[in-house]
């Protein structure tokens, strides 16, 4: 019997939408972010995506979904991390669960958390976080490809080194300042170092930390992957991202930006880094100057997701205090508008009058993925028992998982004909599901082959 974890994949398209003006800043694009903080406005699913589908994930007791789980999209597979060592890989398409990659472990082939990683659509590769500095990757057909070691090495905490990948070649690097180095972008191809880079806006770093040091820690959601939240005992506090929050990809293109910088670069092979837009953020800028200052409503900028058509990012504000806040802001390339409102509202389905969303990632093709957990489908269910107008997928998958339970109780129940009935109603139901997924019988005959093996050792014995 199977539980449903449902994937939302959303395609973004071109549209007006009101508000906001665009303006220059030293011939860059500029996002004006501080006025439309000031004007918030309810985000909806006709604002941002053409289409939203549904995907229901295969969640057997062999392949559950652990808490937390995170979904991104690489190529034709949902990739879908949860608890500190779950990485499975499901078909894009149908949902069905394919395997899952590598495992948390001090082992040569182990890492050591299934967060942090990235996953590379020109080679189908997933790289994860080992221990002592090494990225551990893997292919998507789950066998254990090779360990990196970055030819630079990040120095003591609260300095930092962040890694992405810039094409089917090369890494990118992430080093912020030290005491003694400042910021720096490097990119590798396997242990040769191409490039090493110092940030056009220079950063002071800061010396090492110690625990002598510190009066408390705490990790804040940011609507990203979190942020190190350290009080000192000389008053001062202070926050460091957990994981990626530098880089971001649209397309062939990565972009980064750096923590107290409000300039986005794009990263290239061939050029130095090249500043295409600027945040501006009005009286709501917070310097790197001011990074130990508890500066009201402050924006201080936490995820970006791009594809050619939007950019979808996150930010928090009080950070330091408890009107601590984070938000969610889409701007839209086509006319410079940029629209606001707090992260916990999520992003409404006007499109299907279904459950909002939440994205948390986005493909290099630009396909938006947000989880959507199976308790919460049940209970919209539940509460609009008599609505008709819902989504045809969504009403499809319901339905499946309805007509499943049935065919279960007439078996048990031992009547034939009660069987042959709730089954007749279980393949009409799964047709329905068919059509509205463009899935057809022969994909279904192609993937009964493929799971239909001959032993012939084992059929040789049996015909003896």
């Amino acid at each position: 019997m199977k539980n449903h974890v449902f994937v939302a994949v959303a395609c973004l398209f071109l549209a007006a939408c009101s508000g906001g003006g665009e303006t220059k800043v030293a011939k860059l694009e500029a996002i004006p972010l501080g006025v439309a903080f000031e004007n918030q406005t309810e985000l909806k699913t006709s604002d941002c995506f053409k289409k939203i589908r549904y995907v229901a994930l295969e969640t057997t007791d062999s392949c559950l979904v652990g808490q937390g789980a995170y979904a991104t999209i690489l190529n034709d597979w949902i990739v879908v991390t949860s608890g500190r060592d779950r990485c499975q890989l499901f078909d894009k398409k149908t949902g069905r669960f394919i395997r899952s990659v590598g495992h948390v472990g001090e082992d040569p082939e182990g890492y050591s958390d299934v967060h942090g990683g990235w996953q590379n659509p020109y080679t189908g590769q997933l790289s994860f976080h080992g221990w002592k500095n090494e990225i551990v990757v893997y292919g998507a057909d789950g066998r254990f490809d090779h360990i990196w070691t970055p030819s630079v090495s990040a120095d003591e905490f609260p300095a930092m080194g962040v890694f992405d990948y810039l094409d089917a070649d090369l890494i990118a690097g992430y080093y912020s300042a030290t005491d003694s180095l400042p910021a720096r972008i490097a990119l590798f191809r396997g242990d040769e170092i191409v490039r090493v880079e110092s940030l056009p806006v220079g950063q002071e770093g800061d010396k090492a930390i110690t625990p002598d040091d510190i009066v408390s820690i705490s990790v804040l959601k940011d609507g990203g992957d979190g942020l190190a939240f350290i009080k000192y005992k000389d008053g001062r506090s202070a926050i460091y991202p957990l994981g990626n929050s530098c880089f971001w990809h649209a397309g062939k293109d990565l972009y980064f930006r750096q923590s107290y910088n409000d300039t986005i670069y794009r990263v290239s092979a061939a050029k130095e880094l090249q500043p295409v837009r600027v945040l501006d953020l009005g009286v709501y800028s917070w310097s790197y100057n001011e990074r130990f200052e508890d500066k009201k409503d402050a924006i201080y900028p936490t995820k970006f997701m791009e594809n050619e058509d939007v950019i979808l990012f996150r930010f928090m504000t009080n950070v330091y205090n408890d009107k601590q806040k984070t938000y969610n802001a889409l701007y839209r390339k086509a006319d410079g508008a940029v629209r606001i409102s707090p992260l916990d509202d999520k992003i409404t389905d006007d499109t299907n009058g279904f459950l909002p969303l939440q994205p948390v990632s986005v493909s290099a093709s630009g396909e938006f993925a947000a989880i959507l957990p199976s308790e919460e489908v049940v209970s919209w269910f539940e509460d609009n028992a008599g609505e008709t107008d819902i989504p045809a997928e969504v009403a499809a998958l319901k339905k499946v998982g309805e007509e499943c339970t049935e065919v279960i109780i007439g078996a048990m129940k031992g009547s034939r004909e009660e069987t042959i009935y709730e089954i007749s109603d279980l393949c009409y139901h799964v047709l329905v599901l068919m059509v509205a997924e463009g899935i057809t019988l022969d994909d279904i005959r192609a993937e009964l082959a493929s799971r239909h093996v001959i032993d012939h050792k084992v059929k040789q014995e049996t015909m003896q």
